[in-house]
């Protein structure tokens, strides 16, 4: 057979393949349906100070072209939702969604995976759930918010102590979600499954921390360009970063939307900080952030069509993240004339679109294989192998004290 032809029988194959899992999953599947409108994509942010100050809220929306749909925040399992009400209530007034980040951790950077799945939490998760239905009940009922939250996120990394232990994290993670079910609150919850978009663990493989698709409503993926910084790092476009991950998602959960949890470019004029283990050099300051921005939002609208939300990391941190603050060398960040222009496209909604939300002309589970149909279309070339596979292994081989450092100092920030 010709090679064309050998090409074309593949690709044929392939396509059989995604749509038989698709009609797969839209018939067995008891979890949200997607309405992805022409699989438009959702905008979003986390912002300094985690929904607690209305000033920043508004500095984002007045400073950027389109409403967020979705705004994060961090939590912990010494934190409920005495804090939780005023910074989730802040980012329902400012027009968003919250999306909570709940890691399990404590002030004393335990393990709480094994503890969650035995039920030793259950008192803190369900006053969690009481207080959470409290606040959610304070809104008339014809316009209750709806909140994602994602658990142990980035599961498949080496800086957080629920990382590596795909065993205790899906234990944990089916325990805590069999709780809110039993309450009653999945209606108001939608539940994101949060990668790395490069596995630094010991397993090289999401689909080992996958719960099931019975307790997953979206799956997830943070990623960076974190430029020249460090020794094992270089300036990466967006589908270097994303694109391997992406097809991983898409290929194993095709029935799933995808939301880009974390993203960010850092500077090029950011120079390499020791203090956070940063000892590359100043090759990427002849790239630019703005183009880095334009292309990632271009690149999803043409090659990403699973992808239905995008957050960009909006803190300037152990990189000069930020889109409208200011960067390390004390000049304004940049990249905010391209987001705004980018945004602009109607393929970019602000307004927050549940899973749920009846579409127009067809059925939840015919939304469900429209979906499947539209993520598996079309797929990225995956790039970027060898840059990915140098960075999952510099991060592997980080120093203890310096790993610990960047550990504690993620976590105290957040």
């Amino acid at each position: 057979m010709p090679l064309s032809n050998k090409k074309n029988l593949i690709l044929f194959l392939i396509t059989c393949l995604f749509i038989v899992s698709c009609g797969a999953s839209s018939d067995s599947t008891e979890t949200k349906s997607p309405n992805v409108p022409n699989s438009k994509i959702m905008l979003g942010a986390y912002l300094k100070n985690d929904g607690w100050s209305v000033d920043i809220l508004e500095k984002f929306k007045a400073d950027t072209h389109k409403q967020t749909s979705i705004i994060t925040l961090y939590t912990n399992f010494e934190m409920d939702w005495s804090f939780l009400t005023t910074q989730t209530s802040n980012i329902v007034a400012s027009g968003s969604t919250p999306l909570i980040t709940l890691m399990p951790f404590n002030s004393g950077y335990e393990d709480l995976l094994s503890m969650i799945a035995t039920g030793e939490k259950d008192s803190y998760i369900n006053r969690w759930i009481e207080d959470f239905k409290a606040w959610r009940d304070s809104y008339p009922e014809e316009s209750r918010p709806t909140i994602l939250l994602r658990f142990g996120h980035e599961f498949n990394g080496n800086w957080y102590a629920w990382g590596n232990q795909p065993e205790a994290y899906k234990a944990a993670w089916r325990h805590i979600h069999g709780l809110f079910e039993t309450a009653g609150v999945n209606n108001s919850v939608e539940w994101i499954w949060s990668a790395s978009a490069t596995d630094t663990d010991d397993y090289n493989d999401i689909t080992v921390y996958y719960p099931g698709d019975d307790v997953v409503d979206w799956t997830s993926l943070d990623g960076y360009n974190w430029g020249s910084n460090y020794t094992w790092s270089s300036w990466r476009t967006f589908d270097e970063v994303f694109s391997a991950a992406y097809v991983t998602l898409v290929e194993n959960y095709p029935h799933k939307p995808i939301l880009i949890a974390e993203v960010a470019s850092t500077e090029p004029s950011d120079l390499p900080d020791p203090a956070w283990g940063q000892y590359g050099d100043d090759s990427d300051s002849v790239e630019s952030k703005e183009v880095w921005i334009r292309n990632m939002l271009i690149r999803i609208k043409e090659s990403y069509p699973a992808i239905r939300a995008v957050s960009w990391f909006n803190v300037n941190k152990e990189l000069s993240w930020s889109l409208n603050e200011t960067a390390r060398n004390g000049l304004a960040n940049t990249g905010l004339s391209a987001y705004n222009q980018s945004i602009l496209d109607s393929h970019f909604l602000s307004e927050f679109v549940p899973l749920d939300s009846p579409p127009p002309v067809m059925s939840a589970k015919r939304s469900t294989a429209s979906y499947c149909e539209i993520a598996s279309s079309k797929l990225p070339a995956v790039v970027g192998l060898e840059s990915r596979q140098k960075q999952a292994e510099g991060m592997r081989n980080l120093p203890a004290d310096i790993l610990t450092k960047l550990r504690q100092q993620r976590l105290n920030f957040y």
